[in-house]
């Protein structure tokens, strides 16, 4: 693990500690104030420091090595992100109002159309490599992961990397699973406990991008 992995893994940590001393800020003056400091702290941070992590050292898609001699950018967005994955109703809050998740999105980088329908209960793992049509309706429990991690020799790893794509106007149903690369075309209808593998498209054939991709289906 290099050293700028090593600092990246203490991100939770850090936001623990500022989501702590802004809510402690908060408590002893309360204000408008110090409450957006809050939202800026839980909302705003990690995106931001996404966004610019990856100015600096671009999240290559498609199959990545995490062997500890190289800086690894998927492993500190993995890093940044954690937080929301041991705190999931800070993320599904923003589902509860029209538009703000959509915007949230925006924000980590990925490309959302307008009128996409959320549901509370959902998951997404790589919030900066979605590329979602408008009028987008997700039922419940749909889970979208854009990378997809294996274990080689030695205890190194590595990981697929790939934007998941919805067309506008697609309807995907309740438990389905979308995998790295996966599309689903304009106005499709998934139908709900579907599995999209990798670099799938649904109703039609998988077509990796390397052959080396292949092994991750």
């Amino acid at each position: 693990m290099t050293a700028a992995d090593r600092l990246f893994s203490y991100f939770p940590l850090l936001m623990t500690v500022l989501l702590l001393t802004a809510l402690g800020v908060f408590a002893q003056w309360p204000s408008l104030w110090s409450a957006i400091l809050v939202l800026l702290v839980v909302y705003v941070l990690p995106p931001t420091v996404q966004r610019v992590m990856l100015r600096w050292a671009p999240l290559k898609q498609g199959v990545n090595q995490i062997d500890g001699r190289t800086f690894s950018p998927w492993l500190a967005s993995h890093n940044i992100q954690a937080f929301y994955d041991a705190l999931p109703y800070l993320e599904s809050l923003l589902r509860v109002f029209p538009g703000f998740y959509s915007m949230w999105l925006r924000m980590w980088g990925s490309r959302v159309g307008y009128g996409v329908e959320w549901p509370v209960r959902m998951d997404v793992l790589d919030r900066g490599l979605m590329d979602i049509g408008n009028r987008v309706i997700f039922s419940r429990e749909v889970e979208l992961a854009a990378h997809v991690r294996k274990k080689t020799d030695g205890g190194r790893s590595r990981v697929l990397v790939r934007t998941i794509r919805i067309g506008s106007y697609a309807f995907v149903g309740a438990a389905s699973r979308l995998c790295p690369g996966a599309s689903v075309p304009s106005n499709a209808s998934v139908p709900e406990m579907t599995n999209i593998g990798v670099n799938e498209t649904f109703g039609d054939a998988v077509r990796h991008h390397e052959q080396a991709e292949a092994e991750f289906a």
